[in-house]
C-alpha cells in the first residue's frame, strides 16, 4: 500500500532509521500494527531530473518492490528518497543498491530461492 500523506513520510523520518545508498536513501520503520503488509513511498525532487526521468526512477523502484515483494519482511514502512545519480543508472545498478540496503536494514529475508545479484 502506498503512503500519500506528509505525516506518514514524516513519521518514517522521525521514528525510523535511514540507510544511505548510492542511488537512493532507504527509510525503514517497523510497525507491528501493519500485520502482514508493507507501506511504501517514493520521494524524488527536481534535483533527480526532469519529470520523465523521475517517473522512470519511480517505475523502477515500484518494479523492484513487486520483484522482491515475497522476500520483504512484513510489518514495515519503506520510504525511497532518490538521489541525483538514480536518473542515469541502469535497472541492474538500482537493483543491486536495493538488495544491499534491504539486507543491511534487515527487511529482506534470506530466502535461498532469492535471485542473486551481481555486484557492479
Amino acid at each position: 500500500m502506498r503512503m500519500r500523506s506528509r505525516q506518514e513520510f514524516a513519521r518514517v523520518r522521525e521514528e525510523g532509521r535511514s540507510y544511505p545508498g548510492r542511488f537512493f536513501v532507504l527509510g525503514v520503520l517497523e510497525d507491528e500494527d501493519l500485520g502482514e503488509g508493507i507501506r511504501f513511498g517514493v520521494i524524488l525532487t527536481r534535483k533527480v531530473g526532469k519529470a520523465h526521468e523521475r517517473n522512470r526512477v519511480r517505475r523502477r523502484l515500484k518494479g523492484l518492490l513487486s520483484d522482491f515483494g515475497g522476500q520483504i519482511v512484513p510489518g514495515h514502512w519503506l520510504v525511497f528518497v532518490g538521489r541525483r545519480p538514480s536518473a542515469n543508472c541502469s535497472f541492474a545498478q538500482l537493483r543491486h543498491d536495493w538488495v544491499r540496503l534491504g539486507r543491511k536494514a534487515g527487511i529482506l529475508s534470506s530466502d535461498p530461492a532469492a535471485p542473486e545479484v551481481n555486484p557492479l
